[in-house]
């Protein structure tokens, strides 16, 4: 069967590849800053901008080898002026990718959807044609695991807290797995068409589609049909709020895991389009 005849339309949205992976690193940063999540598990995000932006282009690569995996971009046209949008440690780093031509269009925001372990479709993505096995790292922290800006423990607390919810509703399902949009480009559809593209392959596959959001993605994601299964809820301590106030991090309040499921639609899978507006 042909990939392309067997996907949904690629209206707004298209495929990501590793030559965009410094982009997306950047758009990835600039838009998960606003998560309570983000603030959590990264307070010294302005100490290491670099390794930020590494560790999502790490991410967003072992997602491109990943048989399951399927990177989506949305793109829009570019704004001059987008690192005003962005948090000051980010805009002024070397690592900061803005696109390679002003006049072309720029990647603004990016989504992984993982597959059914079980799908027929698993592999089809990892061609050699478009996800190259070697890519050379952005800068100096891409190809190591520094991580200084993490913090091991919250991230440990965080996972403690959500898997249990995580495995009960999510597992064997497919999975939204991660989205992000810069913040220069909120507001203008970009997340709804990216989650939209992922809610009609499900549809095609008759298979339902699971989510783990913070506040912001499960406003999008309950638009576009998913329902909710349970929320997790992580007071944030006198500790993490000192170190927040420290870094210069907005007040983001407590940490909020939203979960939820969408069955398949029985609306064709080109008509099921999640809302066009949305914040994100």
């Amino acid at each position: 069967m042909d990939r392309e005849a067997s996907l949904p339309s690629f209206d707004s949205v298209r495929l990501a590849t590793p030559d965009d992976l410094a982009r997306m690193a950047t758009v990835a940063a600039a838009g998960f800053f606003w998560s309570p999540t983000f603030q959590l598990q990264r307070p010294r995000y302005a100490e290491f901008p670099e390794d930020t932006l590494s560790s999502y282009w790490r991410a967003y690569l072992s997602d491109f080898k990943d048989p399951t995996a399927i990177v989506l971009v949305a793109e829009d046209a570019r704004k001059d002026d987008e690192a005003h949008s962005v948090y000051d440690a980010l805009r002024n780093s070397t690592m900061y990718e803005t696109g390679t031509d002003p006049k072309s269009k720029t990647i603004v925001g990016v989504c992984s959807v993982n597959l059914k372990p079980d799908s027929w479709r698993v592999g089809l993505f990892q061609d050699g044609s478009k996800h190259a096995p070697h890519v050379d790292p952005p800068g100096p922290h891409a190809a190591d695991n520094s991580n200084r800006d993490f913090d091991q423990d919250a991230y440990a607390l965080y996972n403690e807290l959500t898997s249990p919810a995580k495995k009960k509703f999510l597992a064997d399902h497919m999975k939204l797995s991660t989205l992000a949009v810069h913040p220069a480009y909120w507001r203008r559809g970009h997340a709804a068409s990216l989650v939209g593209w992922c809610t009609r392959l499900a549809d095609m596959d008759g298979v339902s589609i699971g989510v783990s959001a913070a506040p912001m993605g499960a406003k999008v994601a309950s638009q576009a049909g998913f329902e909710e299964q349970a929320t997790i809820r992580i007071k944030r301590t006198l500790t993490m709020q000192h170190n927040l106030s420290r870094h210069g991090g907005p007040d983001v309040g407590d940490v909020e895991l939203w979960i939820g499921i969408r069955p398949p639609s029985d609306i064709s899978p080109e008509r099921s389009d999640s809302p066009a507006t949305s914040s994100l």
